[in-house]
């Protein structure tokens, strides 16, 4: 960031010592500048047993990642994950959670992650113009399946995890 996002003031970098390094500082606004970035949600969904998880391919990609999207101003990471749960797949979600948080630097963005349940694995109402195949996966084939070094490969990594601490198929 160059220029200050309130009065379009060039910026100085001055330390701040709360925060422990420099920080963008606008002289005009006798003000500190942090740094933007875009925040979207990536959820895992699963069937009440969690035996399989559902993945998808989009925009005519190869291997398959996590539904997600954008959270739009105003609007709570929960209620970006159900509205894009519905938009993109039809789905409704009977319960869901937060795994972890990731920050992901090719688009500037915050990704939160989730795990999600629903009632079946109905994925006949995804939308055609943004899913091009959506998919159930045991955990074995999910990992051949998935994108290796994204933010999905961790998530897939994670309910793996929370789900064996908690005797769960998966």
């Amino acid at each position: 960031m160059k220029h200050c996002t309130v009065c379009g003031a060039a910026l100085q970098m001055r330390f701040l010592h709360d925060e422990g390094k420099e920080i963008p500082f606008c002289p005009v606004c006798n003000d500190y500048r942090f740094e933007m970035f875009n925040v979207a949600v990536c959820v895992a969904i699963f069937t009440p047993k969690r035996d399989k998880v559902m993945m998808m391919r989009q925009y005519g990609r190869e291997k398959y990642n996590f539904l997600g999207g954008y959270v739009n101003k105003e609007e709570t990471a929960e209620e970006a994950l159900v509205r894009e749960m519905n938009e993109e797949m039809g789905m409704v979600p009977l319960c869901y959670a937060p795994m972890f948080s990731q920050y992901y630097a090719p688009s500037n963005t915050l990704m939160l992650a989730y795990y999600a349940e629903v009632a079946d694995e109905d994925v006949s109402a995804r939308k055609i113009d943004e899913v091009d195949e959506a998919r159930w996966f045991t955990y074995t084939q999910a990992q051949e399946a998935v994108i290796k070094g994204a933010v999905a490969e961790r998530l897939l990594q994670e309910v793996k995890n929370r789900f064996a601490d908690l005797q769960r198929p998966f």
